[in-house]
């Protein structure tokens, strides 16, 4: 259901004025009383036409009933029309279905108009703008975390705001209470599973499996688990016993860095996305399942290029971690010296000031952030006599995230939610 605001204000705006086509392309134009115009592939408004012979459409289910190993995609329209008393476009078909588009629907979905492909690659939850360490700390949304549990809205901004800047903040859940991570999640929806568990613990200890765990000292900038072949997208950390000094969290947008090097530093950026290598981690972990203490030993190898490009020339995934770098399999020898500097370069540039968010999470707070977008780390700290700095965290996939966010829209009839079909 799209919302009340946006289908006034496409009722508003104009009527369907004129029709005509199809012409040898195979396409219809379409024109308001307003002077737009809409151009519509035939074959398309076939496929996606609103009626109960194409989709079916019930509490349980919205699907398509037909196949495309069925469809005929060279069949024609008998006849097409302006229906003005319904203010929509009707189109006979020669197999006799009567397809009927109201205005609004053809205006939200034309692909013409500038507005409505904007506000449709809304649906998908791509950030636009990558950020620097002023534009960040003068937009990082907070929430309340009493609030995020009980109303829907609060954790569509939430989400929406990870979804968009690629990181967000709850505050206030009561402190050194276990179990805000998995009610956290509960919300949002599926945790991920990985070797580490559904929920993990991070805090120092004796016999170390992971670097996290090892000292109060501070981490370099890194993803989590390069060395998987699906590293988890999203990562969740809560605060359960904060240091008494230090310990704070900080934060760059890889995909800023990446940016910058690709205007600043063309070579080093060309190396680092036409070179790929290999991440490997080795080593155990201990955590419950169903009650009972599981130890699992795990050798993790997953070959990874460094950065993905979309067609349009601009990052859209960064992978680097702190597992072993240690095999780089598509590349001459003597290139591989021009490699480490390149990613010392990306390095430096991931530490510069200018580039790097931080913060204190508070007992209590809890942040969300895309892995596979921003690099983390932790500063140094000092625990108060008697404590430890204690996280617990969890890890989720975008489609999760995504998906709730999308339906919450729905359900709330906000303005930014989109159509299915």
């Amino acid at each position: 259901m799209l919302s009340a605001l946006l289908i006034r204000n496409i009722r508003n705006a104009s009527k369907l004025a004129s029709v005509a086509g199809p012409n040898a392309d195979r396409i219809v134009n379409v024109k308001w009383s307003n002077g737009k115009i809409g151009e519509f592939p035939l074959i398309w408004l076939r496929d996606t036409s609103p009626d109960p012979a194409t989709y079916t459409i019930s509490p349980a289910m919205t699907a398509r009933n037909l196949t495309m190993l069925e469809f005929d995609v060279e069949q024609k329209a008998k006849k097409l029309w302006i229906d003005g008393d319904e203010d929509s476009l009707k189109i006979e078909w020669e197999s006799g279905l009567l397809s009927t588009f109201p205005s609004e629907w053809l205006q939200i979905r034309n692909p013409s108009d500038q507005k409505a492909k904007k506000r449709r690659r809304k649906v998908y939850l791509f950030p636009e703008e990558t950020w620097g360490k002023e534009e960040i700390e003068r937009k990082l949304k907070r929430f309340s975390h009493e609030e995020f549990m009980k109303n829907d809205r609060v954790v569509h901004d939430f989400l929406e705001a990870v979804c968009i800047d690629g990181i967000a903040v709850l505050k206030g859940a009561p402190k050194g209470v276990r179990g805000a991570v998995e009610d956290i999640g509960d919300r949002i929806g599926m945790i991920k599973r990985t070797h580490f568990g559904m929920v993990f613990e991070v805090s120092t200890k004796a016999d170390a499996s992971n670097m996290a765990y090892a000292s109060n000292g501070g981490l370099p900038f890194h993803t989590d688990f390069p060395s998987l072949s699906h590293p988890p997208q999203l990562q969740m950390l809560h605060m359960l016993q904060s240091a008494e000094e230090g310990g704070n969290s900080l934060f760059v947008d890889g995909f800023h860095v990446a940016e910058q090097l690709r205007k600043e530093n063309p070579e080093v950026f060309r190396l680092l996305t036409t070179h790929s290598m290999e991440y490997i981690e080795e080593g155990y972990d201990v955590h419950e399942i169903n009650g009972k203490t599981f130890r699992f030993d795990y050798d993790m190898c997953a070959r990874h290029k460094v950065i993905r490009l979309n067609d349009e020339g601009k990052v859209n995934k960064i992978q680097f971690g702190n597992a072993m770098r240690s095999w780089f399999y598509d590349c001459e020898p003597a290139k591989v010296q021009d490699i480490y500097r390149a990613m010392k370069t990306f390095t430096e540039h991931c530490y510069q000031p200018r580039n790097v968010l931080k913060f204190r999470l508070e007992d209590g707070d809890t942040v969300l952030w895309a892995n596979q977008r921003l690099l983390h780390t932790r500063d140094g700290f000092k625990n108060a006599p008697g404590k430890s700095r204690t996280l617990t965290g969890c890890y989720f996939d975008w489609d999760i995230v995504k998906s709730r966010v999308r339906y919450l829209r729905d359900k709330l009839t906000l303005e930014q939610n989109q159509p299915s079909a």
